[in-house]
């Protein structure tokens, strides 16, 4: 997006699936049922040999959707949810519209997941439980450690603004062939 633009999500669409085929693409308020039609569509795109990164994004994808379902706190703003196939693997790229509050701890969710990458899952999850309380939507905050563990890969993400007290949280998921 162009410095000084207004956030547009038909633009957001438009230069996150340019140069990709794409597999999945949703925007508006995702529900569990439309969540499950989304995964059952890109189950269908993969390849024979694609069995094992199908799987991971898969399973990566059910906790983003997931994510958008409880946390989109404004249903005006609609929800994305991308999943390409790229010349380097697979990417997922999602958003919603999120308040200042949660931006930070969204952020601060997603450099913990990437700074525990290296470590032991099971001391990950563990260590995760011990530190937070349950959320009021009941989860623990391991979501983004499972996405992170799941990709393979760093969690890179961005926020635009798009008014005064609402940015539009991007996140972008990304898988290599190889791995």
């Amino acid at each position: 997006m162009k410095p000084g633009s207004k956030f547009n999500i038909d633009d957001f669409i438009r230069e996150n699936t340019a140069t990709s085929e794409i597999l999945a693409q949703f925007k508006g308020t995702i529900t569990d049922r439309k969540s499950g039609r989304i995964l059952d569509s890109m189950e269908e795109l993969f390849g024979e040999h694609e069995i094992r990164i199908r799987k991971r994004i898969l399973i990566a994808g059910v906790e983003i959707l997931q994510n958008i379902i409880k946390h989109n706190e404004y249903p005006l703003y609609p929800a994305v949810f991308l999943a390409t196939r790229t010349r380097q693997g697979f990417r997922i790229d999602c958003g919603n519209a999120v308040s200042i509050l949660r931006r930070t701890v969204v952020e601060k969710k997603i450099r913990e997941a990437n700074r525990k990458a290296g470590g032991s899952i099971r001391d990950n999850y563990r260590q995760a439980l011990a530190d937070s309380e349950l959320s009021n939507e009941g989860g623990a905050g391991l979501g983004m450690l499972e996405i992170r563990r799941k990709a393979g890969m760093p969690l890179d993400f961005a926020f635009t603004v798009i008014d005064n007290d609402t940015f539009f949280f991007h996140l972008i998921i990304k898988f290599n062939m190889g791995e």
